[in-house]
């Protein structure tokens, strides 16, 4: 019996420059042979350094680790390739994944989340390193809290608003863990929202409507006014200190409700709530320097004050009538330019059934310089805005995310967050192919996105997949010499750039593309002098 790669990928969600990377391998070897690995290390296109391992296995399946010490350069993304040979230098069985390096993990957030803070719970490890497999960098602590009005718990085990049995135990396990898979874990809190109980016995703090009603949320939240100054917001600052005294986390992931958009304090008195949203970040970034922070845009507002504000990066909480799948790219280009370049998280909440719908999100949403929170911990997949009622990843889906996962780390610098938008370039494509041109150094990308034969192109309802497109042509306005041109997608079990054939008409570059199943990458080489204008 031939031995066979089991999995393959990186024991962190990123790694920081200079650092030893570690590599877990596990291989099912039934006759127990010496096992020859070659580990191939590749940036974009280029292949930069080999290492070759041998491996005894004691057991038929087994578990190896291989280290390398990754480049100081950031932000980047690479890729290792495994190959297992045999004595004759037969290539038996081979594998990929993608991993990078940053300087602070906000460069390319890459969002989960944990939302299972029960008393005595022993799988925290294990459903932490699953996420490893799709380079999550960043955890969002989902109610975890005691009381929206008294973040940490008096007791070290506790009852939350909702009537969950939680524990400060298993919060720090989980924050330990978190940060020994190369994850920054981010404590949700609401800007405004207390327990009913002390919204009642603090009428004077609270938020009223425009007939003078104080407001609540849901039927177990009063909302307070976040006015910068007013004893609300003074007490929710000392929380968070409190917080971060008591907790190791790393920032604060904040939250809003969307509505109300205008209130008034106790006295008549207009809040402005967008000010207030912005004046809370600058502070708590003044009283914590070190901490990360992002606010949720829900429903996109008030992104005009948010993307301006002082948070690491914008977060989107998507809702209807932003419904159409091109309304996802144009939210986060909007929040790029406002926020003068910050990455962009998205939350769209999708069933896990609908695998095409999440292909195609989270195709537009990549491609755009975005990123998505979707993935959990125990292979949990984010459906609800209460994120305990997450579905399990079915092994379709979870093969097709990582193919995402891996490409759009690996090709960070082409279509991720540090790459730039080329608004002007024109580019035809068959109907129904959205395209967005990226450019960065001697690179420039065209990634297509295919909604064809799509009657409703809408992420929040189902659908046929789209019509597969093969053998047609892209014009693509030249963007200076070109050395070489490449084509790659997620789509396919090979996530190399594969060269491709091209040429040259009057202005334009004319690539002739094979197929388009989902999202493809076109992606340009300039002659180095031209790519250094760039």
């Amino acid at each position: 019996m031939t031995m066979k790669i089991v999995d393959f990928f990186p024991t962190k969600g990123t790694f920081k420059p200079g650092e030893i990377a570690n590599f877990q391998i596990c291989i099912n070897n039934p006759s127990r042979v010496a096992i020859n690995a070659r580990f191939s290390f590749y940036h974009l296109t280029e292949q930069i350094t080999q290492i070759n391992h041998s491996f005894f296995s004691k057991e038929e399946e087994e578990i190896f680790l291989v280290d390398w010490k990754v480049p100081m350069d950031v932000p980047r993304g690479y890729a290792v390739q495994v190959q297992i040979i045999d004595d004759n230098g037969r290539v038996l069985d081979k594998a990929s994944t993608a991993f990078d390096v940053l300087t602070d993990w906000t460069e390319f957030p890459r969002y989960g989340f944990m939302t299972d803070f029960r008393l005595n719970r022993d799988d925290i490890e294990e459903a932490v390193k699953i996420l490893t497999r799709f380079h999550i960098n960043g955890l969002q602590f989902y109610d975890w809290q005691y009381r929206h009005d008294q973040l940490v718990a008096p007791t070290t085990d506790y009852i939350d608003p909702l009537g969950r049995q939680l524990s400060l135990a298993t919060v720090k396990k989980c924050i330990k863990t978190a940060h020994e898979y190369g994850m920054k874990a981010m404590p949700y809190l609401a800007v405004y929202a207390a327990s009913l109980e002390f919204w009642r016995e603090h009428q004077d703090w609270a938020l009223y409507d425009a007939n003078q009603n104080p407001m609540t949320f849901s039927d177990f939240l009063g909302l307070m006014d976040p006015t910068m100054g007013k004893p609300w917001i003074l007490k929710l600052r000392k929380e968070c200190s409190q917080l971060l005294e008591e907790l190791p986390f790393d920032g604060f992931h904040i939250d809003q409700y969307g509505d109300p958009k205008e209130g008034f304090n106790s006295q008549g008195d207009p809040a402005n709530i967008p000010d207030a949203f912005v004046g809370f970040i600058r502070t708590l970034k003044e009283d914590h320097p070190k901490a990360s922070i992002t606010f949720n845009a829900v429903g996109n507002w008030p992104i005009e004050a948010l993307a301006h504000s002082a948070q690491d990066f914008v977060y989107i909480e998507v809702w209807k009538p932003k419904t159409n799948y091109l309304d996802l790219p144009d939210m986060i280009l909007n929040a790029r330019v406002l926020s003068g370049n910050k990455p962009v998280v998205m939350a769209v909440y999708i069933p896990a059934e609908r695998i095409t719908n999440i292909r195609l999100t989270d195709a537009l949403i990549f491609s755009s310089g975005g990123s998505r929170i979707e993935l959990g911990e125990k292979k949990g997949y984010l459906t609800d805005p209460y994120f305990p009622k997450f579905q399990l990843l079915s092994p379709e889906l979870a093969r097709a995310l990582r193919n995402i996962y891996d490409f759009a780390v690996r090709y960070q610098e082409l279509i991720g967050p540090s790459a730039g938008h080329e608004l002007s370039c024109s580019v035809d494509l068959p109907q129904d192919v959205w395209a967005t041109v990226r450019s960065k150094g001697k690179w420039m990308t065209v990634s297509m996105v295919n909604l064809s034969g799509i009657e409703t192109p809408r992420w929040d309802q189902p659908h046929q997949t789209p019509t597969r497109l093969t053998d047609f042509r892209v014009r693509v306005q030249s963007p200076g010499k070109i050395l070489r041109v490449w084509y790659g997608s997620p789509d396919w079990g090979n996530l190399d750039l594969q060269p491709i054939s091209w040429n040259e008409d009057n202005g334009f570059v004319v690539v002739s593309v094979p197929s388009l199943d989902y999202w493809s990458l076109i992606t340009f080489e300039l002659q180095q002098e031209e790519g250094n204008k760039r």
